[in-house]
């Protein structure tokens, strides 16, 4: 497992950076990712002069139920401006501002140090989501990072195995510092591919406050009991890793993993080879449609969609049947969920534009079922070649 997903998540990184230098720009944005890169380069000199300003916002792309808990609150205080107080609705402005309070939240003992508690925080996710330290149960492994910064982008996907290994008991956190949610998605998902969860601090309300960093990336361990068991500057090898991590919960990683199946692996490369094949017919079938909107009308064209629909279901209940070692558990969700999207939400959209002769509707299903066949992509290749070392 080592060696492929590492091997994969490396080959990530080297792909996106070759094909983003190679090919030409299509978009305005595809230039400036590229440039990402450049600056990447140029940062290891300069970066805190020409790279690591703020991003924005510290809600900067806030969730929905963020969003929502914002406006309530600024409505609330122009009431209160506006109509004098009342122990109503000053009752409610405080539970609002505890709950969207965004950055440091200060606890008597904290610090950054060995030995000390951890200092708590707000911050939001890469989703919008709110994430508080002190409500998150069980260890936790901290990992400071910014895109200019190469030593940190080079041990993701380290973290990313890792991650894996402990299997849910241990939390891994990565907070990109300083820049913004663009950025840090760009470089979160598309370059290191990592699942783990990252916040966002475009203020670098963290780093500025009661996290002063002499250095990046710098990674704390967090016992369960919240307070910091152990610290380092610098890059942490997979060995140090895996030691730190195991330290933790008392337990050694990365030992002889139980042997995956033969069934299920020869199950699992049967279904997503199948799929592959039935995604690039659909594809094909949907690109002649964009080519010349008239095959829209084409009995034949419609059948072939159609059937498409059909084989999205019958593979969606082929994968639902198995069942997944536990230490693949993960993995095997991702692949069914991106799966189940597919056959139960662009299916039946597909189908109803293609009964109805809607093609905007059409157009929507389309979009969904790209959204989702990459998702499956991206999930499938790590399941295989998990299957593929064993």
């Amino acid at each position: 497992m080592s060696d492929s997903l590492l091997g994969r998540l490396r080959q990530r990184q080297q792909s996106w950076i070759l094909f983003s230098f190679l090919r030409r720009p299509h978009s305005v944005r595809d230039a400036v990712n590229r440039g990402l890169i450049v600056a990447a380069v140029a940062a290891a000199i300069v970066a805190p002069i020409f790279i690591g300003g703020r991003g924005g916002d510290a809600a900067e792309g806030a969730g929905e139920a963020f969003a929502t808990q914002l406006a309530e609150l600024e409505d609330l205080r122009e009431q209160r401006d506006s109509e004098g107080d009342s122990d109503e609705l000053d009752a409610r402005i405080q539970q609002l501002e505890d709950a969207t309070d965004l950055g440091y939240l200060e606890r008597d003992g904290d610090a950054s140090d060995k030995g000390a508690l951890a200092p708590d925080f707000r911050l939001l996710d890469l989703e919008g989501e709110p994430h508080r330290l002190s409500e998150i149960d069980g260890p936790i492994v901290l990992n400071f990072w910014a895109s200019w910064c190469e030593p940190c982008i080079e041990e993701m996907p380290e973290f990313e195995l890792v991650s894996q290994e402990a299997s849910g008991r241990v939390t891994f956190i990565g907070i990109n510092d300083g820049e913004s949610l663009e950025t840090a998605r760009e470089f979160a998902y598309e370059v290191t591919g990592v699942s783990y969860l990252v916040l966002l601090d475009p203020t670098k309300s963290m780093t500025d406050g009661p996290y002063p960093l002499v250095g990046r990336p710098t990674t704390f361990f967090i016992g369960a009991d919240g307070i910091i068991k152990e610290l380092r500057v610098g890059i942490v090898n997979l060995e140090t890793l895996r030691e730190l991590v195991g330290a933790l919960i008392g337990e050694e990683l990365g030992a002889v993993e139980e042997a995956m199946p033969a069934e299920y692996g020869d199950a699992v490369r049967r279904i997503v080879n199948s799929a592959k094949a039935n995604f690039a017919t659909a594809e094909a079938e949907i690109q002649r449609w964009r080519n010349d909107p008239a095959v829209f009308d084409d009995p034949g064209w419609q059948r072939n969609m159609l059937a498409q629909v059909m084989i999205w279901s019958d593979l969606n209940e082929q994968f639902a049947e198995l069942s997944s070692p536990a230490q693949w558990e993960d993995l095997h969700g991702k692949v069914g969920d991106a799966l189940a999207q597919i056959a139960n939400a662009a299916g039946p959209l597909v189908r109803g534009a293609v009964e109805n002769g809607n093609e905007s509707e059409l157009e929507i299903a389309v979009s969904l079922f790209e959204t989702f066949r990459a998702t499956f992509d991206s999930a499938a290749e790590n399941l295989s070649g998990v299957i593929d070392t064993q």
